[in-house]
Parts: structure tokens; sequence; C-alpha cells
């Protein structure tokens, strides 16, 4: 299995976060220029990224099924699984084409990750072994390293002995799915290292600022991310995605 989220490190610098108000005609060029070159790097490696989950679902054997249900005797899911591992890695190649902004791209690798994972879960109930678990995503950066599983017994056995000492930080951090650094990051009362999203805001009746944001800030009629971590959780966004949802979504913050 290839190895998940390694572009992110290659990224840094990241590009600062701007309050809108606090922005010169100058300090907005400069917001644009460095979100134009992350972006630029980003499209590069997911590309690379998507090319070779492709490379292996071509050269990967099916196994045997007839129709969307299988045979008679076939795991179920296994037509449904394929279809959706293929509908899914089709909306990586078309987000990765009509990206507007940082997390269509990310969405892309997390797209195409989670087709690979479907489609190896579907070669292991063929093989008559336990499919593999599909990893948790970051929701700060979903293109981080896996979320730390925090229902796992070791983890509950801990919270009930800290829970006395629970406070905010430990609240906070146990509120979503965090990789290591993102949640080392929010006990620590420091903010993660979020994934972010350029949108406009008005900053006078005449002027329309460029700023950046974290991408579950961007209001879902804006963008298809903001909910779901770029399409990690929940099955609904290949079909979305093949429908122009995020074209549609991305040209309403643009009348913005």
């Amino acid at each position: 299995m290839l190895r998940r989220w390694w572009f992110m490190e290659r990224l840094r610098p990241a590009v600062p976060e701007q309050r809108s108000g606090e922005l010169s005609k100058e300090q907005q060029q400069l917001v644009l220029e460095e979100w134009a070159a992350a972006r630029e790097r980003l499209d590069r490696l997911v590309s690379e990224r998507v090319a070779a989950i492709g490379d292996v679902l071509r050269t990967a054997e099916l196994p045997p099924f007839d129709g969307p249900l299988g045979p008679m005797g076939a795991d179920p899911r296994t037509g449904l699984d394929c279809a959706w591992a293929f509908d899914a890695f089709q909306a990586a190649g078309k987000l990765l084409d009509e990206a507007a902004d940082l997390p269509d791209l990310a969405a892309a690798a997390v797209l195409a990750d989670r087709a690979l994972e479907r489609f190896a879960a579907v070669h292991a109930r063929a093989a008559g072994q336990p499919a593999p678990k599909a990893a948790r995503r970051c929701f700060y950066n979903p293109l981080h390293t896996a979320a730390e599983d925090t229902h796992s017994p070791d983890r509950k056995q801990h919270r009930q002995r800290a829970r006395r000492r629970t406070g905010p930080r430990e609240a906070a951090a146990d509120r979503r799915p965090a990789c290591p650094s993102c949640r080392r990051a929010i006990l620590a009362g420091q903010t993660p290292d979020v994934l972010p999203a350029l949108v406009p805001v008005k900053v006078s009746r005449l002027r329309t600022a460029r700023v950046l944001v974290p991408y579950y800030s961007v209001p879902q009629q804006w963008s298809l991310w903001s909910v779901c971590a770029c399409g990690a959780y929940g099955d609904e966004w290949p079909s979305l995605v093949l429908s122009g949802e995020h074209r549609r979504r991305a040209a309403a913050a643009r009348r913005a």
C-alpha cells in the first residue's frame, strides 16, 4: 500500500493566516502569490499521488463478480464497492483538472486514497480475509498522518483514569479526529497545522479581499469540503463531484 500523506511536509513554509482588516494591497498581493505557489506545489504532488494510485488500480485484477450485487453466494458488497472505488478515482481526476482551491486538491488525494482502500477491502474479502480498517483522517488537515484512535481500549482506559483531570484542552483534543501532531498542538494550547482555504471577505463597500481561513470554516454553500474533511467521511462525495457540485459552490464563492 502506498504511503499516506507524505507531501504536506514538502509544502512548508505554509502561508500564514491573515485577517482581512489588516491587509494592505501589497499584503494582499503577497498572500495571493504565496497561495498560488502553494497551490502549484500541491497540484504537482497530488497529481503524482493520483497517478501512482491509478497505476495500482489499472494493473490489479478485479475479483470475479457479475452485476452490482455479485454472483450467487458472493459478498453482495463486491460490485457496489468496486463501483464506488472507480467513481471516487474518477472524481479525484476531475478535481485535479478543475480545482479552485487547496481543499479541492486535498479532496482529490483523499478520494483517490479512499478508492485504493475500498479496492483493497474488496480483494481482502474475496480472499476470505478481514477487510483492512480504513484510515481515520485528521480533521484539521486530512493530508496529515492518520488520526489517533481515541476509541481504542487503551485510550478509553486512560480517559477513565484521567476523567477528573480533564480540562478544556483535553476536551478540545477529543472533539475531532486529529493526527498526533495536531493533537499535541491542541493540548499545548496552540493552533494545529490547519489546511487553509482562500475566501472572499468584504473589507469596505468597494473592496473585497481574499483571505486565508481554516478550510472547515468556509460556508457550506461555498465548499463541499468543510464538513467532511475533504471527502474523508461519508460516501456521497464522488457522485457530487461527478455531477459538478464542487464547481457550482466555487462559483457561488466567486460571486460573493
